[in-house]
């Protein structure tokens, strides 16, 4: 099986000798630098238990929403598949936040604090503030969109290629049931080596 994306970076090329490389009988297979999944998704699921790490919060938080929200995240992609250069620039502005770089965001937290009550004020301060959190759809919605349309999928600049997104939904599924198993993380690989290495 494919990856659902493409990376910079990626080991689609290499992932053939890299499966020389393993040991024929394991128990636990780490990715510890994940990135596309290249490796992962072109091993055939087994037995042992299989970690998906990477510490961009996009991409890991992409996974999870893969593995874990499918239905959500499929229903997000199909609004607005316009695949046009301002919608490419709105979402890297929401995925990096600029819309919120403003002189405005001292303001905007400033009202949330005043006028709704704690639990609704402290949910809209960390909307403001957050990064991706596991589980966001709109993030994982958006951040799929920035890879699919952006020129050699490295989520700077437009391709300018049509391409229309409803097209990789068969993929998402097939996904969706490769991870079934996986657990996904989003670890410095210090960290998660320290974790995993038995």
């Amino acid at each position: 099986m494919n990856s659902i994306i493409s990376w910079v970076g990626g080991k689609k090329a290499l992932r053939d000798l890299i499966y020389l490389r393993m040991p024929k009988n394991y128990d636990r297979y780490i990715e510890v630098f994940g990135g596309g999944g290249w490796v992962l998704f072109g091993k055939p699921p087994d037995k042992c238990m299989e970690v998906y790490n990477d510490f961009n919060s996009n991409l890991a938080n992409l996974f999870y929403c893969v593995k874990e929200r499918p239905m959500a995240l499929l229903r997000e992609l199909s609004f607005l598949p316009l695949n046009s250069r301002d919608e490419f620039t709105t979402l890297r502005k929401f995925l990096t936040m600029e819309e919120f770089k403003s002189e405005h965001l001292a303001e905007e937290l400033e009202i949330a604090t005043h006028f709704l009550k704690e639990p609704e004020a402290a949910e809209i301060r960390d909307i403001l503030m957050e990064r991706a959190a596991v589980g966001d759809v709109k993030r994982a919605a958006a951040f799929y969109k920035i890879i699919r349309y952006s020129y050699g999928s490295g989520c700077t600049s437009y391709g300018c290629q049509p391409f229309d997104i409803r097209k990789t939904f068969t993929i998402i599924w097939e996904a969706n049931r490769r991870l079934k198993d996986t657990v996904i993380e989003n670890k410095d690989f210090e960290a998660l080596i320290r974790q995993y290495d038995r």
